[in-house]
């Protein structure tokens, strides 16, 4: 019990413990309301990680960089249907050569859906999302950041507001 105060302390959180005898215990956790806990999926753009909230995920695929090029209007076919994308290293200004084989995260959001490319999943990741501040409170596709286990910074994608962004200058097709 001494591990789990000190990890909530941590987060600036408290831990209230009442017991009554014959009645039972009652524990209290209190976190900051800055604080949340996603579970996302830890993807990779060059050096770069991301996490994308697993309940958004639709399907992944993976394909070569040479149809993403070749895509016309960014619709690709996957599954036998057209279905439009996102290339994330495009729209983060990322200039560096891309993998040959990337992956393409379908994410849904109400009735649409969209692909996002990206060039690694890393895996299944339970992430404690904190406020980016004042710095990007104007980048509304990334809802906050995680620090990962090595001490860097994944930051989170909000795909509601990526599909909304989108939704209105490219075709998204709708379920």
């Amino acid at each position: 019990m001494d591990v789990v105060k000190r990890q909530i302390s941590d987060l600036r959180g408290e831990v209230d413990l009442i017991s009554m005898p014959g009645k039972g215990t009652t524990l209290t956790i209190k976190l900051p309301l800055t604080l949340s806990i996603i579970d996302g999926l830890l993807v990779r753009i060059s050096d770069t990680h991301y996490i994308i909230p697993l309940g958004v995920i639709e399907k992944c695929y993976e394909v070569t960089q040479e149809y993403i090029e070749d895509a016309f209007d960014d619709l690709l076919v996957l599954d036998g249907e057209r279905q439009p994308f996102i290339n994330l290293r495009t729209e983060f200004c990322d200039t560096s050569i891309p993998p040959d084989l990337q992956q393409i995260v379908m994410v849904k959001s109400d009735d649409k859906k969209i692909g996002l490319t990206i060039d690694a999943i890393v895996g299944q990741y339970q992430a404690v999302l904190k406020p980016l501040g004042k710095l990007y409170k104007n980048i509304e596709i990334i809802s906050g950041a995680s620090i990962l286990g090595d001490g860097t910074v994944a930051l989170v994608l909000d795909t509601n507001k990526i599909i909304k962004e989108y939704s209105n200058s490219k075709m998204i097709v709708t379920t």
